[in-house]
């Protein structure tokens, strides 16, 4: 049994995660329930966003963790359980009596995942766009000219909730071998830092700081975004032999002989004038006839599509990435599965996710029925992450 005290989106993933593999996932919200569940237009009455993407499969029980009667039915669902999500600012869960130290006391096998945005002795505020901001994503994403910019969505939040979910299961793989609990952290800041660190081994290796460099890749060239006769492809053949299939591709006397694009480093040297010179070429025919002629090549390249079309393509069919939910009340859901699958087994199907205090009932200790709600009242704050 997973227990989820946490609200937003990495840690709410990662205990997904876990329910998605099979696991009874028990997520502890406060009488006015996880913030999220306001975040995210609504399509329908029951339709809640951001909450019903990464919290599909689990039960909702609500305690309030602010008195004593809430502590001690969150101690005592502690007791049972083979991991705790959580995702308060450090030392948040210790003032309302569910630290790592409590619950480890009660349940010594327990996996204790706390999930912050500094790391477990920075108790400060944290979300994606200020950690992009922090680890150095904003210096690098926007145009060479113009001013840093964020990643569209949230990449470091759910990239977050994927390295908890590993972390746990690792956890409790060594708890299966060696018969004892552990304590996971995982922090937003961390994790941001780690998605570009080769950007960092650069810097700590030869002093030089990563720059913007718009649409193309800062490591090589072509590597990016090129204009077509009707919008727009991707091209990433920048390796030696991949760059001599590109221009029998391109066929282009000039890309072929100019020397200042004879070398993969001075291609990246050169970096504007290879660009224009390549898009000189590929502005001459669609974006889907060189997408023909580059695949036949057997080389890397993409459309620029939007998420209805990456929906309505045949790559997104074939793999099979739609995933519809119904629950016994005949609510439903259309969104997309988790990005793994298995030889060996299917996980089961999962449902919506919960409406506050659903599944009051299934756990009587706590008090019986919450009036649920699509648009709860928003609590106090002031301990979120």
């Amino acid at each position: 049994m997973v227990l989820d005290f946490s609200h937003g989106v990495a840690g709410p993933l990662a205990a997904m995660v876990m329910a998605d593999l099979g696991a009874r996932v028990i997520k502890i919200e406060s009488p006015g329930g996880d913030g999220a569940r306001q975040l995210g237009g609504p399509i329908g009455d029951d339709y809640l966003g951001l909450f019903e993407t990464y919290n599909r499969g689990k039960e909702s029980v609500v305690i309030d963790l602010r008195t004593a009667d809430g502590r001690a039915q969150a101690l005592a669902l502690t007791r049972e359980a083979d991991v705790v999500i959580q995702a308060f600012r450090p030392g948040v869960m210790d003032r309302l009596g569910v630290g790592v130290s409590a619950v480890r006391a009660l349940n010594p096998r327990v996996i204790y995942a706390s999930i912050s945005a500094y790391g477990p002795e920075d108790d400060r505020r944290g979300v994606d766009t200020a950690l992009q901001g922090e680890t150095g994503w904003m210096s690098i994403t926007g145009e060479p000219d113009g001013p840093p910019m964020k990643i569209g969505a949230l990449p470091i939040d759910v990239a977050t909730g994927h390295v908890a979910a590993q972390a746990v299961l690792a956890a409790l793989l060594n708890r299966a071998v060696n018969g004892h609990g552990d304590v996971v952290d995982v922090s937003l800041y961390d994790v941001g830092c780690h998605l570009h660190a080769h950007d960092f081994t650069e810097y700590l290796m030869t002093g030089r700081v990563a720059k913007r460099t718009g649409n193309q890749m800062g490591l090589a060239a072509p590597s990016g975004v090129f204009e077509t006769a009707d919008g727009a492809i991707v091209l990433a053949t920048y390796l030696p032999a991949h760059w001599a299939t590109t221009l029998d591709v391109l066929d282009s006397d000039e890309l072929r002989h100019d020397p200042r694009f004879g070398t993969p480093r001075e291609r990246s040297r050169h970096r504007a004038e290879f660009h224009e010179a390549i898009e000189r070429v590929s502005r001459t025919k669609t974006t889907h006839e060189w997408t023909l002629l580059f695949d036949a090549a057997r080389l890397t390249t993409g459309e620029v599509l939007d998420t209805g079309q990456v929906t309505a393509s045949e790559q997104f069919a074939r793999n099979q990435l739609e995933l519809r939910a119904t629950d016994e009340r005949g609510r439903s859901i259309r969104t997309i599965r988790n990005p793994t699958s298995f030889g060996a087994f299917t996980p089961s199907n999962p449902h919506p996710a919960p409406l506050l205090g659903q599944h009051q009932n299934a756990l009587p200790s706590l008090g019986g029925a919450v009036r649920h709600s699509a648009r709860p009242r928003l609590d106090d704050d002031s301990e979120r992450r």
